[in-house]
């Protein structure tokens, strides 16, 4: 050990995306990678399958493809519609061994108008890793950006495999406006929605039992309620009551647009 960072490196991409149409996109992408870890990382107390070779530096190329399909009534908080995507990662130029992966994953989520301001809507995720026997820095599973489950908020599942489903029921409560006088060229009133709901979601995370940790390789489950706030320009306030199978419970707040 130095005393400096234990993980250094930079990343360069470059991408090109098509949207022949108002609802599809298509995005190819292709990136380099450059890795510097101290030794300690890939100790045999420690983490050995980091890079899954024993060498502390790593460059490797990411090739990707994606597709989008979108067709809502709202990006920033979609009532009705379906919106899907495929996408395809190549990592490394290799079949096996190191940090060569191949990555497919999809999802898809439908949003249903149930009529007199019921709403619901059920997302569909899944991904898998080929081959199953990867390094540790390729076993992201659940738990980043959206795919997680709601009472799992604060937990990491890593895996080669994983499939999730997430169904929320929400019901409009009201709608009311506050004026705001201090810019009226740009904005006059400030309007706040509340909608109230309650969910549930179930998952799975597959890895090798060499890799196994407490949450994967097992059926997962949680649920709650909760309220949502839209305001002006797309800001999206979620107060989520969780709960989970481990007995946990928790009030949670996101700020992020969207479900």
């Amino acid at each position: 050990m130095t005393g400096d960072f234990v993980r250094t490196g930079y990343y360069v991409a470059g991408g090109y995306s098509i949207r022949n149409g108002l609802f599809t996109r298509h995005s190819i992408s292709a990136g380099f990678t450059h890795l510097k870890i101290e030794d300690s990382v890939i100790d045999k107390k420690y983490n050995p399958n980091y890079f899954k070779d024993s060498v502390t530096v790593k460059n490797f190329i990411d090739l990707a493809y994606s597709f989008q399909y979108n067709r809502l009534d709202n990006n920033s908080y979609p009532l009705e519609g379906i919106s899907a995507y495929a996408a395809i990662l190549k990592r490394g130029l290799g079949i096996t061994g190191g940090l060569n992966m191949l990555s497919l994953e999809g999802g898809l989520t439908k949003y249903y108008n149930l009529k007199k301001n019921w709403y619901a809507h059920v997302q569909l995720y899944a991904k898998v890793k080929l081959p199953f026997d990867q390094s540790y820095l390729n076993q992201r599973g659940l738990g980043y950006g959206e795919t997680y489950l709601r009472g799992l908020e604060y937990k990491v599942i890593d895996g080669v495999a994983y499939g999730l489903v997430k169904g929320t029921l929400r019901k409009k409560l009201f709608h009311f406006s506050i004026p705001f006088p201090f810019f009226p060229k740009v904005l006059t009133k400030i309007p706040f929605t509340f909608y109230a709901k309650t969910f549930a979601d179930a998952g799975y995370v597959y890895t090798k039992k060499k890799y196994d940790t407490y949450l994967s390789n097992r059926f997962l489950y949680t649920g709650g309620f909760g309220i949502d706030v839209l305001s002006v320009y797309d800001v999206n306030l979620r107060f989520e009551y969780s709960f989970n199978q481990l007995g946990q419970r928790g009030l949670f707040f996101h700020t992020q647009n969207g479900f």
